[in-house]
């Protein structure tokens, strides 16, 4: 099946247009229907949607990869710009109150990073959310895994990114970090939002999951900003483990690691700046 994926936001801009960049992430997935992955922090979406030339009515659902405002920012306006309600596939854990707790442990301060607003702000504005957990088909040839299986005392790499529980703030287990694989005519592609729970456990979760040996593209964020230069390594192992041809990877990926992965992959390597376009 021919697949476009655009990339409507992200931290920058590499095309000739009129575009917003902004820290955030949002792709339009434009297949037999049509799928909105993440909405960005909310600056950039309606508005580039807009120069792009795509219709948010045409938009058959969002799917979220996790709960942070820079990929959930942007739901509320897509939403009331439109006429019909809107499926909006996400994982419940998303819903948890996420913090960036920084500062000395005797003066920390919290500062929330979570859905900007309440959920039922979004259910008025025509949000009909479906819980999606672990390994779901959203439509034929596109899944949604989450809760992606990690080794015992797994930890994430950015220390200060925690979610409350009851008065507490504990490390995030990221729980809802959610990615796609879509099977095109080039094969299956992996679009991922931060890759919280791990882009290396990611990519075999869904080797697992769907008995897929190789994918086509990887794109999206990784946050590899934070990790420890041993993993970019693991990561790199990976995206050739799987025999990677187009390499997209951008947002929370960190300057470093991006030129590690350049360097691994000059081929295949491609900016997934807004604007970017990708056929399969």
């Amino acid at each position: 099946m021919k697949t476009r994926i655009t990339i409507v936001c992200e931290n920058s801009v590499n095309v000739p247009f009129p575009l917003i960049g902004e820290h955030g992430l949002s792709m339009l997935i434009e297949r037999d229907g049509v799928s909105l992955f993440d909405t960005g922090q909310g600056l950039g979406l309606m508005h580039n949607v807009s120069v792009l030339g795509k219709n948010p009515a045409a938009v058959d659902r969002v799917i979220l990869s996790h709960g942070h405002y820079d990929h959930t920012g942007g739901l509320l306006a897509f939403a009331q710009g439109r006429d019909a309600a809107l499926p909006v596939f996400v994982n419940p854990d998303a819903f948890i109150p996420k913090f960036a707790v920084y500062g000395a442990a005797n003066a920390q301060s919290a500062l929330p990073i979570g859905f900007p607003r309440e959920r039922g702000e979004y259910e008025r504005a025509g949000c009909d959310f479906h819980h999606t957990t672990g390994h779901e088909a959203i439509e034929d040839g596109m899944h949604a895994l989450s809760a992606i299986p990690r080794p015992e005392g797994w930890r994430g790499f950015d220390a200060m990114l925690k979610r409350k529980e009851g008065d507490a703030y504990v490390d995030d287990p990221f729980t809802d970090d959610l990615s796609l694989c879509v099977e095109t005519d080039s094969g299956p592609v992996v679009l991922l939002g931060c890759a919280h729970a791990g882009i290396v456990e990611i990519l075999d979760a869904i080797s697992r999951e769907t008995g897929f040996g190789s994918f086509h593209a990887v794109i999206g964020g990784t946050h590899l900003g934070s990790a420890p230069v041993e993993y970019v390594y693991r990561t790199i192992d990976a995206l050739q483990r799987y025999r990677v041809r187009r390499v997209g990877v951008s947002h929370c990926t960190g300057s470093r690691a991006a030129l590690m992965i350049t360097s691994a992959f000059p081929e295949a390597f491609t900016p997934a700046s807004v604007g970017a376009v990708f056929e399969f």
